[in-house]
């Protein structure tokens, strides 16, 4: 068997690179193709047998690479002497598929030999197929180019690879001998080219200011680390200053969010093939702003202007909520009736209102994510699921994250989403999510009775394995949700103690508001003496058990906690998926974010009046038994108008009283 490239303290022999490549548009001729038809003719015949059947392809790659080096101002002549250069090497790289990404990666070859550099820096190495690419042109171009690649994973499995997982649906596969065990950074890396590149050990967040302080100008930097959206903002906005005016910044992945578009897009940014973004440096002007409050700094500044009752804002939301509105796949009883709504979907917000709005869910605490229907069933997240590729693990994994389900679309696929957020190349990051599973009731006969659906004990199934998973993680929890109305309410005691069977981290039982007059002998409101007694049951078993649960107050009683100042209108934004800014959970829309900037809507007058009003107990605190425990006697606290004209439900529910 041929020795393996993995094998770092042995000197490897070049030939390997094209007699047993990794894959085949990995491979490459040290000699170049010319010298090596008069040194092994035999090599250089297959591997030209090898061009013939890429024609096509490479004709279509030329096109493709001409386009756009008109876009970047390129001189062609320059650029097809340069491709001849590139292909001496890397004869077999000119194809759809390069080391199983797109052909982008040449222009990172091109853009090196055209511009000269001095000085590049290139964020996250990986295995080293950029790098090899950048490290051929430092290498030609013979100027004594520092070129700097940052990486912190210095020992992981091949297997976790995603192109190692997805070899079997891949054209070109991989090379087997070549990957067994374990890998390094730049493990893909020729020999005579790795001596060309300065590896760095570390997170960009560690070691690029170190890199930043030795180079006062910088030609190329290059961000190829954690996509996420805050770490892609944060690199940019460290190297800015220091690319020299005519240098360059690109960013690879720019389809994992709108970062660089939000960032370079207005300033002549040009995406390569959806993929890699290429922005020249012209205008020295130009600065990116990436040092907005950290989730804690923002946390801090938001409770002080909550104490001091301010109606305007510096901070942003601590905490947003993103509704959806997914086919649901239940009837409940007491739902509101909401029709699905293909506007209000996860993907429709992805591509529209998520660029929007992507610095303050940075900023946020926590993210929640509800959905009238199966979140996890939504075509986005679908997607996001089949290249296990977390979008909002991957952009925000400091920032806590609560996903609402009914319990149908948790799936296998779903859970590994919840549970395993991993990046690309199997980066996992750690666990902040809490998953809370509305499930109603503890048995199948009172399950169907509520939602006309049979599906109870398939949802066990998949709470009990989510539970187990979240044990083992430690930092995922799972909360079920009870909806306590006239015909289940009997039933809470029996539901918590198959929670504390399951062993979930906490129950939240709430009272089923009333949508529709039909609805109204739904609400416990009616049966108040077997609702104290049935909280006084849950609330004593729950002591018991060492369950930890969250009751609704009790009627009628003759004192209540005091009430106390509505937290919403200062630390949570709710937001549905077509952008329409809502007053909170539940409530009316009265702002749009695909109309106006976030902050605006975040200070409008409407949020302003909103805060004004909570500051002295006016308004909506008179109907909310969250904030206010007294106010659960009075019917209309149970009662949810999307209008808000509470006023009239004397006259919409007359019989009543």
């Amino acid at each position: 068997m041929s020795k393996s490239i993995l094998d770092n303290n042995s000197q490897m022999n070049l030939e390997e690179y094209y007699k047993n490549p990794v894959i085949d548009s990995w491979t490459y001729v040290a000699m170049g193709m010319d010298n090596l038809k008069n040194d092994d003719q035999q090599a250089y015949a297959q591997i030209k047998d090898q061009q013939e059947m890429l024609i096509s392809q490479q004709a279509e790659i030329f096109e493709y690479i001409r386009e756009n080096s008109v876009k970047l101002g390129w001189d062609w002549a320059a650029v097809e002497l340069y491709l001849e250069q590139f292909q001496q090497k890397f004869p077999l790289a000119l194809r759809r598929e390069v080391a199983w990404d797109d052909p982008s990666f040449i222009f990172l070859y091109l853009l090196v030999k055209i511009i000269k550099p001095k000085v590049i820096i290139e964020t996250g190495s990986n295995i080293g197929f950029s790098s090899s690419f950048i490290a051929l042109a430092v290498k030609e171009n013979n100027n004594n180019c520092k070129f700097y690649t940052i990486d912190p994973y210095l020992d992981y499995e091949w297997k976790t690879m995603s192109f190692y997982e997805h070899n079997d649906v891949r054209k070109q596969k991989i090379n087997f001998s070549k990957v067994i065990g374990r890998c390094a950074p730049l493990a893909i890396v020729p020999e005579d080219l790795k001596k060309h590149i300065i590896l760095k050990s570390g997170y960009s967040r560690d070691v690029l200011p170190g890199i930043l302080k030795e180079n006062e100008v910088i030609d190329i930097f290059f961000h190829d680390s954690d996509h996420g959206y805050r770490n892609m903002i944060w690199e940019c906005a460290c190297a800015l200053p220091q690319v020299r005016l005519g240098g360059y910044v690109l960013v690879h992945d720019i389809n994992l969010n709108l970062a660089f578009r939000e960032m370079f897009s207005a300033s002549g940014g040009l995406g390569i093939k959806e993929n890699l973004g290429v922005f020249k440096k012209n205008n020295n002007d130009l600065v990116i702003d990436g040092h907005w409050a950290l989730p804690k700094g923002n946390s801090l500044l938001n409770n002080i202007e909550y104490e001091n009752r301010k109606i305007e804002l510096a901070s942003s939301p601590r905490k947003i909520v993103i509704q959806l509105g997914g086919f649901c796949g239940l009837n409940c009883v007491f739902c509101p009736g909401r029709k699905h709504n293909e506007g209000f979907g996860f993907d429709n917000f992805y591509q529209k209102i998520e660029g929007g709005i992507s610095r303050y869910l940075a900023q946020a605490e926590k993210i929640v994510f509800k959905s009238c229907g199966n979140f996890f069933k939504s075509a986005e997240i679908q997607r996001m699921i089949s290249w296990h590729i977390n979008c909002v693990e991957l952009n925000f994994p400091e920032i806590e994250k609560v996903y609402f389900t009914n319990g149908l679309d948790l799936t296998p696929e779903a859970i590994d989403f919840i549970a395993y957020p991993g990046g690309i190349c199997g980066r996992e990051y750690g666990v902040k999510n809490t998953v809370n599973i509305l499930l109603y009731a503890s048995n199948s006969r009172m399950y169907k009775l509520l939602t006309r659906s049979e599906e109870f004990p398939e949802i066990l199934k998949r709470t009990e394995r989510l539970v187990k998973i979240g044990k083992e993680k430690g930092g995922l929890k799972i909360h079920l949700t009870f909806i306590a109305s006239t015909l289940n309410l009997e039933d809470l005691p029996d539901f918590i103690k198959l929670a504390a069977a399951l062993g979930v981290d906490k129950v939240d039982c709430l009272y089923a508001y009333v949508y529709a007059p039909g609805q109204k002998y739904l609400s416990c409101f009616f049966k108040q003496k077997m609702t104290n007694e049935i909280l006084e049951k849950a609330e004593s078993l729950s002591r018991q058990l060492g369950l930890e649960v969250s009751l609704p107050p009790k009627f009628g009683q003759k004192s209540y906690p005091q009430a106390s100042l509505c937290r919403q209108p200062w630390e949570q934004m709710t937001i549905n998926g077509n952008g329409d800014v809502l007053t909170c959970d539940l409530g009316a829309g009265h702002d749009n974010l695909r109309e106006k900037p976030f902050m605006d809507v975040w200070n409008s007058s409407y949020y302003q009046n909103f805060r004004a009003e909570a500051a002295l107990n006016k308004g909506c605190f008179n109907y909310c038994w969250a904030v206010n425990p007294a106010c659960v006697n009075d019917f209309r606290s149970h009662v949810l108008f999307a209008s808000g004209a509470r006023e009239e439900v004397d006259i919409l529910w007359a019989d009543n009283f």
